[in-house]
């Protein structure tokens, strides 16, 4: 008797935790990422969330040139290769070449629609949509937002994910703008905007509408190509409004307050861990034994620092050698030439868990979203050298928020950079400010993590969540801001005060020309 009252004990214990480890009880889904990328760091949050999501039970297909270093119950990689596509332009950078945006974006923009195009027409995706259902798909933008025609090749919703900030590029759900209110990215966290600040944001928002669509046309025929109307396929737009969700790597503490649709989510630092992971025995040591405190030194997954340009490479150098703190500098090569005693090298570095080290008390960084993000989570102030994109808008704000200080990379040198890093390690209101930025960061009713599990979840449990559609999304730029609608009051106001001026001259007519025969008939009769 105690035996099977034992039994049926562990029964429903069992059944419990099996009813935990899913999904609000429901049957695990199968979930596919597509992250047609060249760049490693976009695919962090979203390699982050897929990891959280095969715990849950969940089967998962990550589609990337990035492929896990160790393997994970119920997470599959299918490799495309694309890794190296970027590798010549930002090798030009870090030679000190022109980085004028307006003539690098066509050329970013053409390289991340080739990417996109190979991938999906690659033989391992091409298997995969021809032999497996899936129940959602996550889709990583990066200027090829074509993507999203793969909603019909697979018959299942899909979400859209962003790994910088809101962008005009990603709203496909119709967000609300509101320009007279909230800052476009590239005139800067400005909260409130003055009168002028309110005209500048007007000219920026206008040309990046124009620029939109200008890629929109560029990117119309990737899609044509491969989502052709004549086989019954939506349309480009149509495509792009039955996105179910869009989630972005931001929070609202980084930028300012705006308005958001229940479908656009902010996952903000989905790439950081609540419990960093050990450190490989090289670095744990090298970073313990830094009595004098450590820095870290990296560019980034895109900028390769063996490309420095010898001048730039020289000022570096010249700068950390003369310091007490150890470096550790991401290095994409097995030796560095003239490498001082206290710096130590690697090709991929945890980023992450070096910068939770209780011994790192600076970032020398490029400024990308990521980076920055990361080192305000765990209160590690920045030198900045931006390099391109939103790094310069990302590490002016840093500047401004009192946390980090800039260098400028076109004309470093070694007495700018080491009086940049004096500055923010021997004045101690960089390290106050930035634990004050991360207790803002850190403090929100539950984490990016668990936020965008249970968005993704809900887009599985509600078949897309059609609901959430924004009828807003399906207007065009004119109706949107009621220019119709104006238009047509204007008109209705001008008609109205037409008939009324013309009934108020054909009274004036009668009553005045009835007064002027009576008067001219008695002047006719006097002179009878």
């Amino acid at each position: 008797m105690a035996s099977s009252r034992l039994l049926s004990l562990l029964v429903i214990a069992f059944s419990g935790l099996l009813l935990i480890s899913l999904p609000n009880g429901t049957d695990s889904a199968k979930i596919l990422c597509l992250f047609s990328t060249a760049s490693k760091s976009h695919v962090l949050g979203t390699q982050a969330l897929l990891k959280h999501l095969a715990q849950r039970g969940h089967e998962v297909t990550m589609v990337s040139a990035f492929p896990l270093s160790k393997p994970v119950k119920n997470y599959r990689d299918v490799y495309v290769p694309i890794e190296d596509s970027f590798g010549p332009i930002m090798a030009s950078f870090m030679k000190g070449d022109s980085r004028n945006m307006l003539k690098i974006m066509p050329v970013i923009t053409h390289a991340s629609l080739e990417n996109t195009n190979f991938t999906l027409n690659s033989p391992q995706f091409q298997k995969l949509i021809k032999e497996e259902k899936f129940d959602v798909a996550i889709l990583g933008f990066f200027m090829n937002d074509f993507v999203v025609g793969v909603r019909s090749w697979l018959n299942c919703p899909t979400i859209l994910y962003f790994s910088a900030g809101f962008s005009s590029m990603i709203n496909v759900v119709g967000n609300p703008t509101e320009i007279s209110a909230v800052p476009h990215l590239l005139l800067g966290n400005k909260n409130p905007m003055s009168f002028f600040d309110r005209v500048k944001n007007a000219l920026i928002y206008t040309v990046d509408y124009v620029i939109t669509k200008f890629i929109s046309y560029k990117t119309q025929p990737y899609y044509d190509y491969n989502f052709p109307a004549e086989k019954g396929f939506p349309s480009y737009e149509e495509a792009k409004r039955n996105v179910s969700l869009v989630m972005f790597n931001s929070y609202f503490t980084q930028t300012v307050p705006r308005p958001y649709l229940p479908n656009m989510v902010e996952v903000g630092g989905l790439q950081i861990k609540s419990k960093p992971d050990p450190l490989p025995e090289d670095i744990q040591a090298w970073l313990d034994g830094a009595k004098d405190g450590a820095i870290f030194l990296s560019f980034g997954s895109n900028l390769k620092s063996s490309n420095l340009r010898q001048d730039k490479f020289d000022a570096i150098i010249a700068s950390l050698s003369k310091l007490k703190q150890r470096i550790i500098w991401k290095w994409d090569s097995e030796d560095m030439p003239s490498k001082p005693a206290n710096v130590m090298i690697g090709k991929w570095l945890p980023q992450d868990d070096i910068l939770a080290h209780k011994n790192l008390k600076l970032f020398v960084t490029h400024g990308g979203l990521g980076s920055i993000t990361e080192s305000m989570y765990h209160g590690v102030p920045i030198v900045g050298m931006p390099m391109f994109g939103d790094q310069d808008t990302n590490v002016a704000q840093v500047v401004k928020e009192g946390w980090g200080a800039s260098v400028s990379f076109d004309d470093i040198t070694e007495q700018q950079l080491t009086g940049a890093i004096r500055e923010v390690l021997e004045n101690p209101k960089y390290a106050e400010q930035v634990q004050t930025m991360a207790a803002l960061y850190k403090d929100r009713p539950q984490s990016s993590m668990d936020l965008a599990t249970y968005w993704v979840e809900y887009v599985i449990r509600h078949k897309g969540a059609p609901h959430l559609h924004y009828q807003g999304s399906d207007l065009n730029v004119l109706q949107r801001y009621l220019v119709d609608v104006m238009a047509f009051l204007g008109a209705a106001v001008f008609v109205a005060l037409k008939v009324v001026g013309f009934a108020l001259c054909r009274i004036k007519r009668m009553i005045c020309g009835g007064g002027q025969k009576k008067q001219k008939q008695k002047q006719k009769q006097k002179r009878h």
